[in-house]
């Protein structure tokens, strides 16, 4: 190795050991102002956090840079073993909007109609997923790329689009009630009832609406 390859790796060694003491440094600090923070929780630097205090990541759960959590007016909640890839933005509020009168007014006041975001566990969010007010992200469940979810998504669900859509599921009804065994105690499970209302009613009677979707 020449020396100037020898000077740019050192150079580049000392970037990253002086960008991840920055990062231990931030949130040494921070870490203590989270609503609740797991200790094997992660996240990963750059990210910006609106409200901290509203923020709470359970066990094993990840979220990595370059991600957005606006969370000022209500909470933004993470269980365990849940992971969003680079880019995720959450949005707990949403600004009203008034006949006769300048939207901008409101916004500018902070008026907002505010809900809180949970993720239960063991989702994944790939990257540049949004999440906006008011809506559950079911257990087991995967987000793909770039999805905007603006309602409430099912255990399970394959979700795709902007507004997202369930295109599937990971799993059969009776798979999943065999997953769940393994993973969670008895009084967690969910039912096998529930799980084939949910795949009738957001897959099996809608076949057609979904190969219409996935094939644009």
């Amino acid at each position: 190795m020449n020396t100037a390859n020898l000077f740019k790796r050192i150079t580049y060694n000392l970037f990253l050991s002086s960008l991840n003491s920055i990062y231990r440094n931030y949130f040494k600090t921070r870490r203590s102002k989270f609503g609740y923070i797991d200790k094997s929780a992660r996240v990963r630097f750059p990210i910006l956090i609106k409200g901290i205090e509203n923020v709470f990541l359970y066990e094993n759960t990840l979220i990595l840079g370059e991600s957005k959590i606006l969370a000022t007016k209500a909470r933004f909640v993470m269980k365990r073993n849940s992971a969003a890839s680079e880019g995720l933005t959450v949005v707990t509020g949403n600004h009203p909007y008034s006949k006769g009168e300048p939207f901008i007014t409101k916004a500018a006041a902070d008026v907002q109609i505010a809900k809180e975001v949970i993720v239960e566990e063991d989702v994944v969010l790939y990257s540049n997923v949004t999440l906006l007010a008011g809506i559950v992200i079911g257990r087991g469940s995967v987000i793909g790329s770039g999805s905007v979810c603006r309602c409430s998504i099912p255990p399970y669900a394959i979700v795709v689009g902007n507004p997202a859509k369930v295109i599937g599921f990971k799993l059969f009804p009776k798979q999943i009630i065999e997953h769940e065994k393994v993973l969670y105690s008895e009084n967690e499970r969910l039912s096998l009832e529930y799980l084939q209302k949910n795949y009738y009613k957001y897959f099996t009677s809608r076949l057609s609406e979904i190969s219409s979707f996935i094939s644009i």
